[in-house]
C-alpha cells in the first residue's frame, strides 16, 4: 500500500507559467498623445521602436468598396503597431487524467500618422490588466 501511494504520487504533477513578448503598454503614457499635435518623434520618444509598422496605401474614390463613404482621396499615411502578449500556461496530470490550458492575452496600441507625420489616431486594447484584476 506504501509503494501504491508512492508510485501514485509520483505520477501527478503541475506546472504553472507565463511566457511574455514585447514590451509593456504605459497606458498612462497614451493619454500623453495628442491628435493633430503629437509627432512620430513624440510617439517613439513615448514608447520606443514599434512592433510593426507600415505605409497604408491611397485609396482612390473610385476604386473603394464603398466609394460614397470616401469624402477625398487622402494622402498616404503611416501606422506604428505596438504589441505585447502574454502566454499563460497551466497543467496538470494524475495518472491517465491530463489537463492543460492556455490564456493568450494581448494588448495592442496602434498610432495612425498622416502624410506629415501628425498623429490622426490612436486606438489602444487592453487584456492583460483586466484579467490581473480578477
Amino acid at each position: 500500500l506504501g509503494l501504491a501511494s508512492l508510485c501514485a504520487t509520483l505520477a501527478c504533477a503541475c506546472a504553472l507559467g507565463t511566457q511574455r513578448f514585447g514590451r509593456a503598454i504605459d497606458a498612462a503614457g497614451i493619454a500623453s498623445v495628442e491628435v493633430g499635435v503629437s509627432t512620430k518623434a513624440d510617439v517613439l520618444r513615448l514608447f520606443g521602436p514599434p512592433t510593426a509598422h507600415s505605409r497604408l496605401p491611397v485609396v482612390a474614390a473610385a476604386d473603394a468598396v464603398a466609394p460614397e463613404a470616401v469624402g477625398r482621396e487622402e494622402r498616404a499615411s503611416g501606422v506604428f503597431v505596438y504589441e505585447y502578449r502574454e502566454d499563460r500556461e497551466t497543467f496538470f496530470t494524475a495518472i491517465l487524467y491530463t489537463r492543460f490550458r492556455r490564456d493568450v492575452l494581448a494588448d495592442r496600441l496602434m498610432v495612425f500618422f498622416d502624410a506629415s507625420d501628425v498623429v490622426r489616431y490612436v486606438a489602444f486594447a487592453q487584456e492583460t490588466g483586466e484579467r490581473d484584476a480578477e
